[in-house]
């Protein structure tokens, strides 16, 4: 899966389905490589049946996405939707501050879960406590429910992120692309120093 984050614009955009970008990008362009050896790079993918009790006990929108985009919240900046509502990508407020930590505490991680009487794919794009918050809100991203996101809202200013992609959709979003890690870090400080 295909992060770029690009410290001075402090923007990254999360590739969620690949595409024809997400093979422009190698690991060895990337500053990422100044902090981590990029072999012990990776996206886990683990079995968690329970994951979807806990996911029952969430709040589950009748609204799909694009329905309440911009009308129950507001994006950070744009998320990418494809022409039946599938979310393709995700632009955030990204820095190398926040997307190290990530990376090092494994946040990104594909969970294998049982939820609505059916399989389905979690990843997550934060700590796992902070994704499975009983405040955020799941919103499906067609009418089918086949694939969904968890939102933490903020409640004072009704701003959005993206906490994960719940996904039965392998055909959109395969699991071997879900746990490729392709973090590509652009203009880390660690590059001016080297310079």
């Amino acid at each position: 899966m295909l992060i770029t984050c690009d410290n001075n614009m402090q923007m990254g955009y999360i590739y969620l389905m690949p595409s024809e970008a997400t093979v422009e990008y190698t690991l060895e362009e990337s500053d990422i490589g100044l902090y981590y050896d990029l072999e012990s790079l990776s996206i886990p993918r683990i079995k968690w049946l329970g994951m979807g009790q806990i996911l029952s006990q969430m709040r589950l929108s009748v609204k799909t996405y694009r329905e309440a985009v911009n009308n129950v919240f507001h994006c950070e900046y744009w998320n990418d939707l494809d022409s039946e509502g599938y979310m393709m990508g995700i632009e955030l407020y990204l820095t190398e501050d926040i997307l190290l930590p990530l990376v090092a505490h494994q946040a990104f991680k594909v969970y294998d879960i049982r939820w609505r009487n059916q399989d389905f794919r979690v990843l997550t794009l934060d700590a796992y406590l902070d994704v499975l918050n009983k405040n955020n809100v799941i919103y499906p991203l067609t009418p089918e429910k086949d694939a969904f996101v968890i939102l933490s809202i903020d409640p004072a200013s009704k701003v959005a992120r993206v906490m994960a992609l719940i996904s039965g959709r392998d055909d959109l979003y395969p699991v071997d692309y879900l746990r490729q890690p392709l973090f590509v870090l652009a203009n880390s400080s660690r590059s001016f120093e080297r310079q």
